[in-house]
């Protein structure tokens, strides 16, 4: 029973120091007041809604993307070919969360090579080559889990698996309402 409890006790004191730390890093990159807006495909934090819609269209129009309620965007780039489902989370009218869900094309459940967790060593290569190099394996308090992140100024990046077949990659401004 001692054993029990002194493995719980390391536990909990394990996930205060992460959570912490995390704390500590977003405070860190908040005080720095540089603000990083910039996503993908030319969405930014911050940007109206019509702002999005109108970019949005122009996307479509050109063939980038598709949808509607939500945005399909093939991404080319990693082993297999893979799709990205998105669409933003809006406060008072301004773009402050792009929650975004990807899944390579080929998944299937006997086929280990495309499940979300080989899926995810590779996005967090893609993202690094996108928004540089320093994600960091940690607990996010506000989602309760384990996640790759990185902090730069307000923009908050986060990698995790939803399942074996999705990942997901979220954008949040740290500074925006939620």
């Amino acid at each position: 029973m001692k054993y029990l409890t002194s493995i719980l006790f390391l536990i909990i004191i394990s996930a205060c120091v992460q959570n912490s730390e995390y704390k500590k890093m977003v405070q860190n990159e908040l005080n720095k007041e540089i603000r990083y807006d910039t996503l993908f495909l030319g969405y930014e934090l911050g940007m109206e809604r019509q702002d999005f819609l109108d970019h949005s269209w122009s996307l479509n129009q050109q063939n980038i993307i598709t949808g509607g309620t939500q945005i399909e965007y093939s991404l080319k780039g990693l082993s297999s070919d893979a799709t990205m489902v998105f669409y933003p989370r809006f406060h008072n009218e301004k773009l402050v969360r792009m929650p975004i869900e990807i899944l390579f094309n080929s998944w299937a459940i006997w086929n280990r090579e495309l499940h979300s967790d080989h899926l995810i060593d590779e996005l967090l290569e893609y993202y690094e080559e996108l928004y540089g190099a320093g994600f960091i394996y940690t607990i996010i308090p506000d989602l309760n889990r384990e996640a790759w992140t990185k902090i730069d100024g307000n923009r908050r990046i986060l990698i995790y698996p939803k399942d074996d077949m999705v990942a997901r990659v979220e954008f949040l401004d740290l500074t925006a309402d939620q």
